[in-house]
Protein backbone atom coordinates (compact mmCIF):
# COMPACT_ATOMS: atom_id res chain seq x y z
CA UNK A 1 0.00 0.00 0.00
CA UNK A 2 1.08 3.58 -0.82
CA UNK A 3 0.93 5.74 1.86
CA UNK A 4 1.75 9.86 1.10
CA UNK A 5 2.32 12.59 3.08
CA UNK A 6 0.16 15.39 2.27
CA UNK A 7 1.72 17.87 5.28
CA UNK A 8 3.42 20.83 4.02
CA UNK A 9 7.25 20.77 4.15
CA UNK A 10 7.03 23.13 7.03
CA UNK A 11 5.33 20.74 9.57
CA UNK A 12 6.87 17.73 8.47
CA UNK A 13 9.34 16.16 10.87
CA UNK A 14 13.25 17.08 9.89
CA UNK A 15 15.08 13.74 9.73
CA UNK A 16 18.91 14.49 12.21
CA UNK A 17 22.44 15.17 10.79
CA UNK A 18 24.19 11.89 9.74
CA UNK A 19 26.28 10.50 12.36
CA UNK A 20 29.39 9.57 10.70
CA UNK A 21 29.01 13.42 9.02
CA UNK A 22 29.14 14.92 12.54
CA UNK A 23 31.94 13.27 14.02
CA UNK A 24 33.88 14.04 10.67
CA UNK A 25 32.95 17.85 11.10
CA UNK A 26 33.77 17.59 14.87
CA UNK A 27 37.26 16.14 14.06
CA UNK A 28 38.12 18.60 11.82
CA UNK A 29 37.52 21.51 13.91
CA UNK A 30 39.65 19.51 16.67
CA UNK A 31 42.51 19.33 13.99
CA UNK A 32 42.43 22.60 13.02
CA UNK A 33 42.70 24.02 16.74
CA UNK A 34 44.97 21.87 17.85
CA UNK A 35 47.18 22.68 14.66
CA UNK A 36 46.94 26.13 15.25
CA UNK A 37 47.89 26.33 18.94
CA UNK A 38 50.84 23.92 18.17
CA UNK A 39 52.07 26.48 15.49
CA UNK A 40 51.66 29.39 17.92
CA UNK A 41 53.38 27.47 20.84
CA UNK A 42 56.13 26.45 18.65
CA UNK A 43 56.60 30.18 16.88
CA UNK A 44 56.40 32.44 20.04
CA UNK A 45 57.32 29.96 22.61
CA UNK A 46 60.12 27.30 21.72
CA UNK A 47 61.28 29.45 18.48
CA UNK A 48 62.19 32.63 20.87
CA UNK A 49 63.60 29.88 23.10
CA UNK A 50 66.07 28.49 19.94
CA UNK A 51 66.24 32.11 18.83
CA UNK A 52 67.84 33.12 22.65
CA UNK A 53 70.17 29.87 22.28
CA UNK A 54 71.65 30.47 18.79
CA UNK A 55 72.45 34.04 19.85
CA UNK A 56 74.17 32.69 22.98
CA UNK A 57 76.12 29.85 20.89
CA UNK A 58 76.96 32.54 18.12
CA UNK A 59 78.75 34.99 21.02
CA UNK A 60 80.46 32.03 22.50
CA UNK A 61 81.79 30.97 18.99
CA UNK A 62 82.88 34.71 18.10
CA UNK A 63 84.86 34.32 21.66
CA UNK A 64 86.17 31.22 21.04
CA UNK A 65 87.38 32.69 17.38
CA UNK A 66 88.81 35.23 18.96
CA UNK A 67 90.84 33.46 21.64
CA UNK A 68 91.96 30.78 18.39
CA UNK A 69 93.10 33.70 16.31
CA UNK A 70 95.14 35.22 19.47
CA UNK A 71 96.66 31.22 20.39
CA UNK A 72 98.07 31.07 16.51
CA UNK A 73 99.47 34.37 16.94
CA UNK A 74 101.16 33.60 19.88
CA UNK A 75 102.34 29.89 18.37
CA UNK A 76 103.46 31.96 15.45
CA UNK A 77 106.02 33.81 17.70
CA UNK A 78 106.91 31.14 19.52
CA UNK A 79 108.15 29.62 16.05
CA UNK A 80 109.85 32.00 15.21
CA UNK A 81 110.98 32.75 18.82
CA UNK A 82 112.67 28.69 18.71
CA UNK A 83 113.58 29.51 14.72
CA UNK A 84 115.82 32.24 15.87
CA UNK A 85 117.16 30.60 18.66
CA UNK A 86 118.27 27.55 17.38
CA UNK A 87 119.75 29.37 14.80
CA UNK A 88 121.66 31.53 17.10
CA UNK A 89 122.59 27.98 19.13
CA UNK A 90 124.13 26.72 15.26
CA UNK A 91 125.96 29.73 15.02
CA UNK A 92 127.79 29.58 18.38
CA UNK A 93 128.19 25.84 18.18
CA UNK A 94 129.88 26.24 14.74
CA UNK A 95 131.98 28.89 15.99
CA UNK A 96 133.14 27.66 19.29
CA UNK A 97 133.47 24.12 17.13
CA UNK A 98 135.46 25.32 14.35
CA UNK A 99 137.54 27.32 16.78
CA UNK A 100 138.50 23.87 18.87
CA UNK A 101 139.27 22.19 15.36
CA UNK A 102 141.74 24.21 14.06
CA UNK A 103 143.84 24.51 17.36
CA UNK A 104 143.84 20.69 17.44
CA UNK A 105 145.07 20.73 13.42
CA UNK A 106 147.51 23.37 13.71
CA UNK A 107 149.22 21.41 16.56
CA UNK A 108 149.15 18.33 14.44
CA UNK A 109 150.53 19.87 11.44
CA UNK A 110 153.27 22.26 13.54
CA UNK A 111 154.54 19.41 15.98
CA UNK A 112 157.86 19.22 16.17
CA UNK A 113 158.67 15.88 17.14
CA UNK A 114 156.38 14.47 14.25
CA UNK A 115 158.59 11.88 11.91
CA UNK A 116 157.25 14.38 8.89
CA UNK A 117 157.73 18.29 8.04
CA UNK A 118 154.54 19.36 6.84
CA UNK A 119 152.66 22.58 5.75
CA UNK A 120 150.11 24.14 4.54
CA UNK A 121 148.77 25.47 1.25
CA UNK A 122 145.19 25.94 1.64
CA UNK A 123 142.57 25.50 4.46
CA UNK A 124 138.90 25.60 3.58
CA UNK A 125 136.01 25.25 6.25
CA UNK A 126 132.62 26.00 5.62
CA UNK A 127 131.08 29.49 6.29
CA UNK A 128 128.41 28.26 8.52
CA UNK A 129 127.27 25.00 10.20
CA UNK A 130 125.63 22.41 7.36
CA UNK A 131 122.24 22.06 8.80
CA UNK A 132 120.90 19.66 5.32
CA UNK A 133 120.12 15.88 6.45
CA UNK A 134 122.86 14.61 3.69
CA UNK A 135 123.84 11.45 3.94
CA UNK A 136 127.56 11.59 5.27
CA UNK A 137 130.10 8.93 4.73
CA UNK A 138 129.38 6.71 7.35
CA UNK A 139 126.33 4.74 7.64
CA UNK A 140 123.83 7.63 6.44
CA UNK A 141 124.68 10.25 9.55
CA UNK A 142 123.97 13.85 8.97
CA UNK A 143 127.20 16.10 8.59
CA UNK A 144 128.15 19.74 10.18
CA UNK A 145 130.02 20.31 7.14
CA UNK A 146 133.20 19.62 5.13
CA UNK A 147 137.04 20.94 5.89
CA UNK A 148 139.39 20.67 2.83
CA UNK A 149 143.09 20.56 3.57
CA UNK A 150 145.32 21.11 1.09
CA UNK A 151 149.42 21.11 1.75
CA UNK A 152 152.74 19.83 1.23
CA UNK A 153 155.43 17.54 2.92
CA UNK A 154 159.04 18.03 3.00
CA UNK A 155 161.40 15.19 2.28
CA UNK A 156 164.99 14.70 0.96
CA UNK A 157 164.64 11.47 -1.21
CA UNK A 158 161.35 10.50 -2.61
CA UNK A 159 161.19 6.85 -1.05
CA UNK A 160 160.36 9.03 2.51
CA UNK A 161 157.10 10.32 0.96
CA UNK A 162 155.20 6.90 1.87
CA UNK A 163 156.37 6.66 5.69
CA UNK A 164 155.71 10.77 6.09
CA UNK A 165 152.39 10.71 4.41
CA UNK A 166 151.43 7.43 6.59
CA UNK A 167 152.44 9.21 9.40
CA UNK A 168 150.72 12.23 8.67
CA UNK A 169 147.80 10.99 8.34
CA UNK A 170 147.72 8.70 11.87
CA UNK A 171 148.51 11.70 13.41
CA UNK A 172 145.61 13.33 11.86
CA UNK A 173 143.27 10.18 12.87
CA UNK A 174 144.81 8.32 15.59
CA UNK A 175 144.21 5.51 13.32
CA UNK A 176 141.36 4.34 14.72
CA UNK A 177 141.29 1.41 12.39
CA UNK A 178 144.16 -0.07 14.22
CA UNK A 179 144.08 1.39 17.48
CA UNK A 180 140.22 1.14 18.33
CA UNK A 181 140.66 5.21 19.31
CA UNK A 182 140.89 8.33 17.32
CA UNK A 183 143.10 10.91 17.97
CA UNK A 184 141.55 14.09 19.64
CA UNK A 185 140.98 16.25 16.87
CA UNK A 186 139.65 13.34 14.99
CA UNK A 187 137.01 12.24 17.05
CA UNK A 188 134.48 15.10 15.93
CA UNK A 189 134.57 13.94 12.67
CA UNK A 190 132.55 11.37 10.32
CA UNK A 191 135.15 10.32 7.45
CA UNK A 192 138.03 11.82 5.82
CA UNK A 193 139.56 10.66 2.34
CA UNK A 194 142.16 7.93 1.50
CA UNK A 195 145.76 9.59 2.06
CA UNK A 196 147.29 10.43 -1.32
CA UNK A 197 150.78 11.97 -2.07
CA UNK A 198 151.86 13.34 -5.14
CA UNK A 199 155.76 13.48 -5.15
CA UNK A 200 157.38 16.31 -6.84
CA UNK A 201 161.02 16.63 -7.32
CA UNK A 202 162.43 19.95 -7.55
CA UNK A 203 165.45 19.72 -10.14
CA UNK A 204 165.62 21.27 -13.21
CA UNK A 205 167.70 24.55 -12.02
CA UNK A 206 170.97 24.96 -11.23
CA UNK A 207 170.22 26.16 -7.60
CA UNK A 208 170.10 23.23 -5.06
CA UNK A 209 166.51 24.00 -3.70
CA UNK A 210 165.17 23.54 -0.03
CA UNK A 211 163.89 20.77 0.27
CA UNK A 212 164.45 18.86 -3.03
CA UNK A 213 161.65 16.94 -2.62
CA UNK A 214 157.77 17.58 -2.00
CA UNK A 215 155.02 15.71 -1.78
CA UNK A 216 151.48 17.19 -2.17
CA UNK A 217 148.97 16.32 -0.05
CA UNK A 218 144.94 16.27 -0.19
CA UNK A 219 142.59 15.25 2.33
CA UNK A 220 139.05 16.58 2.92
CA UNK A 221 137.51 15.54 6.04
CA UNK A 222 133.59 15.57 7.11
CA UNK A 223 132.72 17.06 10.51
CA UNK A 224 129.81 15.53 12.45
CA UNK A 225 127.01 17.85 13.02
CA UNK A 226 127.28 18.97 16.71
CA UNK A 227 123.89 18.90 19.13
CA UNK A 228 121.80 21.90 19.55
CA UNK A 229 121.03 20.93 23.19
CA UNK A 230 123.22 22.47 25.27
CA UNK A 231 123.20 19.75 27.68
CA UNK A 232 124.27 17.29 24.73
CA UNK A 233 127.43 18.98 24.28
CA UNK A 234 130.48 16.89 24.89
CA UNK A 235 132.52 18.65 27.71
Amino acid sequence: MIQVNLLPPEYRPQAGTPVARFAAIVSGVVLVVGASCAYAYTHFVQLAKVKEVLAQREETCRSKESQRDRSLELQKEIDEYEQRRRAIQTINRNRVLWSRKLDQFFEVVASREAPYNAWLDELEIPTQLATNRRPGALGGAPDGGQMRISGFLAMEKANEGPAQNSAFYKALTGDPETTRRASEFYEDFLSITNPSLDIVERTGTSMKLSPPVVGALKYELRLKAPALDASARKK
